[in-house]
């Protein structure tokens, strides 16, 4: 227990100090929204490529991926359909809802938790995971919302798919300039090549480094002040049970049936076990659609995670990292 108080109680200590320091104004959300975005543009980035860049060489571990995306695909499909059937949402709800049974807040908040919690081959576990983060879900999501406003054009008598190449366009090109994808294929591409990395090049990304956990829980905490509790209770704690509690369940079963290794399994638990990740209300907020569930879920899974993360952390050290 003393180990999870060790992670646990400086990561949450940041992301109070964070919070606090916006809402007495000692920081204000225009600083806020510049260090989260020096966090994710340049020292993640710069952070996943040192890393990925000096591992030792070996093939992408296929299994691992599959054994967290598959649960992934599930939890979605299965937060659609729920949201559907029971709360009777319509299809942009719907589709807010899988994305949020399924997505968590991995920079943020994973990252640094990881940083902290495992070993060299533990990161480099978790930064395989976090390259098809973003780039699957920000896809079918994209997708997915594209398709129900073109549905919904279309039944008002409008042209279905209007803007709709344009719209998968930007979104490829989103994908592609990602920074945190454009570090992850730059550190694949300089192992595979055995190319070094200058050493003025690698003091400037062991630099950015150090400085990924204590900025990235700052900028968690301080962008929290955004959101709050907004209606949509009942189906914010399905959601909750689903991404907080249900999902990293899933994920370890599913690591134990594909035969990953208990390290990596404990790497892909963790990840499964992050709060509602920020971007869902993003989405929520772009497409004008379940923005009160959004938000709502970001907020409080946030807060639940104060409980339940501390608790993953220690079955982590009892069952995975003895």
């Amino acid at each position: 227990m003393n180990a999870v108080l060790e992670v646990s109680a400086p990561v949450f200590g940041l992301g109070f100090l964070g919070y606090f320091a916006v809402r007495f104004n000692f920081f204000s959300a225009a600083h806020a929204d510049g260090l989260a975005r020096f966090v994710y543009h340049f020292a993640v980035p710069l952070l996943l490529f040192r890393t990925l860049a000096g591992a030792a060489a070996g093939d992408i571990p296929w299994r691992l991926v599959l054994a967290y995306y598959a649960p992934v695909a599930a939890f979605y499909a299965a937060g659609m359909f729920i949201s559907g059937a029971v709360f009777k949402r319509g299809f942009g709800a719907q589709v807010i809802t899988g994305f949020a049974c399924s997505y968590g807040n991995a920079i943020l908040l994973g990252l640094p938790l990881a940083l902290l919690t495992f070993g060299a081959e533990g990161q480099l576990a978790f930064f395989i995971l976090l390259a098809f983060h973003a780039l699957s879900a920000f896809t079918v999501t994209t997708l997915a919302l594209e398709y129900g406003r073109a549905a919904g054009d279309r039944g008002h008598g409008g042209h279905g798919g209007h803007g709709l190449g344009r719209k998968l366009a930007g979104m490829a090109k989103g994908v592609a300039t990602n920074p945190v994808l454009l570090g992850v294929i730059a550190g694949i591409l300089f192992n595979r090549l055995n190319w070094r990395i200058p050493g003025p090049l690698d003091t400037l990304a062991a630099f950015m480094q150090n400085a990924v956990t204590p900025c990235a829980l700052f900028a968690l905490g301080a962008t929290l002040t955004r959101y709050g509790i907004a209606g949509r209770i009942t189906q914010t704690a399905f959601i909750i049970a689903a991404k907080c509690m249900a999902f990293p369940l899933a994920v370890w079963c599913s690591c134990m049936w594909f035969g990953i290794a208990p390290l990596w399994s404990a790497v892909a638990a963790l990840m499964a076990a992050q709060p509602v990740g920020v971007n869902v209300f993003i989405f929520a907020e772009r497409y004008n659609t379940a923005r009160a569930l959004a938000t709502t879920a970001v907020f409080l899974s946030t807060v639940f995670s104060l409980a339940s993360l501390p608790l993953v952390l220690y079955l982590i050290d009892l069952y995975a990292l003895r």
